[in-house]
């Protein structure tokens, strides 16, 4: 496993923001205020001119419809009172007298335009007009009403009224013309009016609004200013961070918000963490060079792949570790021309340190076959030996379960003892019988003065030995469920054709299939020897 250090950036390797167009934050505040500001001014001129504008007009409509109504009445008094005055002159037959009248009203009223008198036969008896023929009939009925007109192209009012004057014939009428065009300049002076009126409005409201703006415009560049400076400054003291000034802090930001004092809090905090990272980076980093280191120093000390002959025994074995580094080993040697030892062992938890003892127990298991003679080594011998070694390497902290056998090749007689370790099985390749090699003992580490013992076992033609840890037999699939012993014994016999590194490689591709994909949770070791004497 390595890793990687993150280091700050270069200068040279720094983007390039000044090649970033666009307008400052400043400046999209001053005209996305500017704007809101406008449209809210333009909205209450628009709101003040159309309120102003239906003020006026109801207004006008207000006085059109008195001065219509004073007409009205005005016309309605006049032809009512000319109705009463002219009924005895009608009587009498005094037309001359009626015309004279007509005139005088004319005369004394410019609003009234004509006066024409008619008598019960609706022949015209009195006209203000000098030019009016008299005895022109007319069309209207004797009755009282009003209707709007024209008289000479200017729009009239006319009135008329019923006389009762005792004809047998029915009554007489009186129609009046009444002017509307005092009226009309009346309401053309108030139209004026009205338009001067929404034009000063206009002009002090355009006035008012553009007063606004600029004010608002002064407050918002100020505080737009206000608020922006502090954030350029932050700007500078990201891109000193990024360049690698790990000591580029901001300062307390007065005035621009608790947002923005809030940011600067936060990237100074930021800062110091990113400090801390990196030199937790560093310092993995490190750990993780001494882990590569001890993994190869363990994979130095440990046997390789490739398998190892003594006579008819032929042995293979792997470490497969859980983490960068394994508490697994094993060991394989030939103690003289007749007798080969096998050793393997597990180390009590993960990482750096169980490797280090799995590498010093390694490293004191080969000690212990050079301290005496090879016909003074045994099982018994070398487990005692390596319980010392663990006990003042571990110092009560770390354990180890250990298996020892020492072989006969030429006889098959095995010498074996364990410290707390599985005991590996043995199947016969030609009875297909599966047996194993049980030993007790105290766990490796726990005390100096532990005593182990030994026991002996005779192999035969076809027999295969695997040693293993309780990382293989204790791996899990997806339902949590052990892969165990019986599964072990199960692949031991439907591979046992195959050569020791051939059946070692089986075990452990069962394995990672029975797990299917899942991550070890330990280290796994295999160790398979077979014995094959040739036939006498």
């Amino acid at each position: 496993m390595t890793g990687t250090i993150v280091a700050p950036l270069e200068a040279g390797e720094l983007p390039d923001v000044a090649a970033i167009r666009g307008p400052r934050l400043d400046q999209l505040l001053f005209i996305t205020t500017g704007i809101l500001v406008g449209v809210i001014v333009g909205l209450l001129a628009s709101v003040a001119w159309v309120s102003t504008k239906a003020q006026f007009e109801e207004s006008s409509a207000r006085f059109r419809s008195q001065i219509e109504q004073q007409a009205r009445e005005l016309g309605q008094t006049v032809s009512h009172t000319l109705s009463l005055t002219s009924a005895t002159s009608l009587r009498d037959n005094n037309y001359a007298f009626l015309s004279e009248v007509a005139r005088s009203i004319i005369t004394d009223n410019p609003n009234i335009l004509r006066v024409q008198i008619y008598d019960a036969d609706s022949q015209l008896a009195a006209d203000s007009a000098p030019d009016a023929k008299l005895g022109t009939p007319t069309t209207r009925k004797p009755k009282r009403d009003w209707e709007n007109g024209l008289f000479q192209g200017k729009p009239i009012i006319v009135y008329q009224e019923p006389i009762d004057y005792g004809s047998q014939s029915g009554q007489g009428l009186v129609v009046i013309s009444y002017s509307m065009e005092v009226l009309q300049k009346q309401l053309s002076d108030l139209e004026e009016t009205k338009r001067e009126s929404l034009r000063r409005n206009a002009t002090t409201m355009s006035g008012l609004g553009l007063g606004f703006v600029l004010l608002a415009g002064v407050l918002v560049a100020f505080q737009s200013r206000r608020i922006t400076r502090p954030l350029g400054v932050l700007t500078g003291k990201v891109m000193q961070l990024a360049a690698g000034d790990l000591g580029a802090r901001a300062e307390q930001a007065r005035g621009a918000g608790r947002e923005v004092t809030t940011l600067g809090v936060v990237f100074n905090h930021m800062a110091e963490r990113i400090k801390v990272l990196l030199e937790d980076v560093r310092t993995k980093a490190q750990l993780e060079r001494d882990v590569s280191l001890a993994r190869t120093v363990q994979e130095t000390l440990l046997p390789g792949r490739e398998g190892f002959q003594a006579g008819p025994l032929r042995i293979a074995g792997l470490v497969v570790t859980a983490d960068a580094c394994g508490g697994d080993w094993w060991m394989r040697a030939s103690l003289d021309e007749r007798r080969v030892v096998v050793g393997i062992g597990d180390v009590t938890g993960h990482g750096l340190a169980t490797a280090l003892v799995a590498t010093s127990a390694t490293s004191g298991f080969t000690a212990a076959m050079t301290m005496r003679s090879p016909e003074e080594l045994s099982a018994q011998v070398l487990i005692s030996s390596l319980n010392v070694t663990m006990s003042h390497v571990g110092r009560g902290e770390h354990q180890m379960s250990s298996a020892l056998a020492v072989i006969d090749v030429q006889t098959g007689v095995v010498d074996y003892a364990s410290g707390g370790h599985p005991s590996p099985i043995v199947y016969n390749r030609l009875s297909r019988q599966v047996a194993s090699l049980p030993a007790r003992g105290a766990l490796l580490g726990a005390s100096a003065s532990s005593q182990y013992a030994s026991r002996q076992a005779q192999l035969r033609p076809g027999d295969v030995i695997v040693w293993y840890t309780d990382g293989l037999t204790e791996s899990r699939d997806a339902s949590q469920k052990q892969y165990g012993t019986q599964r072990l014994a199960a692949a031991l016999q439907a591979n046992a054709h195959l050569s020791a590194e051939g059946l070692r490689d089986a075990i452990l591709a069962d394995a990672r299939a029975f797990s299917a994909g899942l991550p070890a949770q330990d280290d796994i070791t295999v160790v398979v020897a077979e014995f094959s004497p040739a036939s006498p």
